[in-house]
C-alpha cells in the first residue's frame, strides 16, 4: 500500500518512532489525500467525511467487542456467583465480602454504576431506602396539598460496597443467566476481532479513493450517454 512505501522510505535519522512514521504516512498518503469527483459532486472534504464515518464505525465495533466480553466475563462471573450462592431474595442476599469478590475493583464499580448489571442485580439497602423515601414523599405531598410551591427533595442513595447486600430476584434468574452467558466470548477473541477489523479498515481506507473514482467514472458514463441521446 502507498502508506507503507512512504513509511519505509523515511530517513533513519528522523527521531520519530516507526509507529509515528507509519501513522503519518498513512494519513497523508491514504487518509487525507486530495481528491475530486466531479460527477459525484465530491471533493477531499467529502471523502474525509466518509472516512471519518468508517473510522467511527470501526471504533464503535472495537469498543462493543470488548464491552461484550467485559459484560459476559467480568460482570457475568459476579452474576453466576450470586446464582450459585442462591442469592435470590432479600433474605438470602449477601455482601461482596461474603461472595468473595470484595477485592475486585470492577465488581465494586459495577454494582454502583453499571446499568447492564443493575437491571438484574438488586441491592437490599437501596430498595429499603427508596421505599422509605417514597413513603416520606407521599406524606409530604399529603401535608402540603395547599402549598403548590413546596416540593419534596429526593435524596440519592450511595451504595456501600463493603456492607450492602446484593441478590437477583427469583423471577429474573433465568434472564440473568442468559444475559450474562459467557460461552463464545473471550478476551483473545476480542483482540483478534480488533486486529481483523484494523486490517479491513486500513484496506478500505486505502482503496476508497479508487472505489469512488470508479463510481465517478460510472456516473460520468451515464451522463455522457444521456447527452448523446438528447442530441
Amino acid at each position: 500500500m502507498r502508506f507503507l512505501q512512504t513509511a519505509l522510505t523515511t530517513p533513519e535519522e528522523d527521531e520519530r518512532s516507526l509507529l509515528e512514521e507509519i501513522f503519518r504516512a498513512f494519513y497523508y498518503s491514504d487518509y487525507g489525500n486530495n481528491a475530486y469527483y466531479p460527477n459525484l459532486n465530491m471533493d477531499s472534504d467529502s471523502l474525509i467525511f466518509v472516512k471519518n464515518v468508517i473510522l467511527g464505525i470501526f471504533i464503535g465495533l472495537c469498543i462493543a467487542a470488548f464491552a461484550t466480553v467485559y459484560n459476559k466475563r467480568v460482570l457475568g462471573n459476579f452474576v453466576r456467583k450470586l446464582l450459585r450462592e442462591e442469592c435470590l431474595s432479600k433474605g438470602s442476599a449477601k455482601t461482596l465480602g461474603e461472595l468473595g469478590v470484595m477485592q475486585n475493583y470492577a465488581i465494586r464499580n459495577a454494582v454502583r454504576k453499571s446499568v447492564s448489571l443493575r437491571r438484574v442485580v438488586r441491592c437490599v439497602e437501596e430498595e429499603e431506602f427508596l421505599a422509605e423515601q417514597e413513603k416520606r414523599r407521599l406524606e409530604f405531598e399529603e401535608a402540603n396539598k395547599s402549598n403548590k410551591k413546596s416540593a419534596f427533595r429526593e435524596e440519592k442513595f450511595e451504595i456501600d460496597t463493603a456492607n450492602d447486600h446484593f441478590y437477583i430476584p427469583e423471577e429474573m434468574k433465568y434472564m440473568a443467566d442468559v444475559k450474562f452467558e459467557s460461552r463464545g466470548t473471550t478476551w483473545l477473541g476480542a483482540i483478534l476481532f480488533v486486529i481483523i477489523m484494523a486490517i479491513v479498515f486500513v484496506a478500505l481506507i486505502a482503496f476508497l479513493p479508487d472505489i469512488f473514482q470508479m463510481l465517478d467514472n460510472f456516473v460520468g458514463g451515464f451522463s455522457s450517454m444521456g447527452k448523446d441521446n438528447i442530441l
